[in-house]
């Protein structure tokens, strides 16, 4: 790809840092912000190639801030591609019915958003997944000073426990809601950072939720949470256990 303008709008701090600095060393401008009314402000100040929407914003979601966007007056047309951890069907729906040009599934990767912009269908996963790929840790140390890379995947660890206990309490009190929205950040801070496995439950934890939201009764989707939930459970423990190793090399 030639270097390009970007505005990258991704509320997850350290998901945010990591595509900024992948898209900055590739040779890439970045405005990088954190909520759907600062997206929409960069977008009527500054005339981008490219802008990453997080579909999940804080403050506006990113397909209302696509629609403000896209409903100013005539101007640049900047290229939009919404970013989202996992593409459920409300989801898929959402980014189809807002004016976006297409769908990147995170964790952002430069192959994909050269396919995207040409107009080409992301691969799928490979059916052998592993369960961390070290590669994406190894990305981060070649990119940054090796305290900033500590740093970094030391906090993405803490990220992730945060979200944890987020998840917990709400599935206590019967939140689904934001029990998917945690389910959904989950998956987007473990996949950018090599932890495939529970990337995948964090997946399928949402999209149980989303079900059971959508029925709004105790049927068959709502059954299936336990078993969800577990697996969740389950790959977080060996995920922070992947990090904390991973930040412990990075200093040495």
């Amino acid at each position: 790809m030639p270097p390009l303008h970007i505005l990258l709008a991704e509320d997850e701090t350290v998901t945010r840092l990591a595509a900024r600095t992948l898209l900055e060393r590739a040779g890439h401008r970045v405005v990088a912000v954190e909520d759907g009314p600062a997206a929409v402000a960069a977008a009527a100040q500054i005339a981008f190639d490219v802008i990453l929407m997080d579909l999940g914003l804080p403050g506006l979601p990113g397909d209302e801030a696509v629609r403000a966007i896209r409903g100013r007056p005539a101007g640049s047309s900047p290229r939009i591609l919404m970013l989202t951890a996992s593409i459920t069907a409300d989801g898929r729906d959402r980014c189809a019915g807002c004016g976006a040009d297409g769908i990147l599934a995170k964790p952002l990767q430069l192959d994909s958003l050269a396919a995207a912009l040409a107009g080409s269908p992301q691969a799928a996963a490979p059916v052998d997944e592993p369960d961390f790929d070290e590669s994406a840790i190894a990305t981060m140390r070649d990119m940054l000073p090796a305290a900033r890379a500590a740093e970094l995947i030391a906090k993405t660890a803490a990220v992730l426990r945060h979200h944890d206990r987020t998840l917990g309490e709400a599935l206590r009190n019967g939140d689904r809601t934001t029990a998917g929205a945690m389910a959904h950040k989950i998956a987007g801070v473990s996949g950018q950072y090599g932890c495939l496995a529970l990337r995948r439950a964090a997946r399928a934890l949402e999209a149980a939720l989303e079900s059971a939201v959508e029925a709004a009764l105790e049927d068959g989707s709502a059954a299936d949470l336990p078993r969800r939930i577990a697996e969740l459970t389950d790959a977080l423990a060996p995920a922070l256990a992947f990090l904390d190793r991973c930040a412990a090399a990075a200093r040495g």
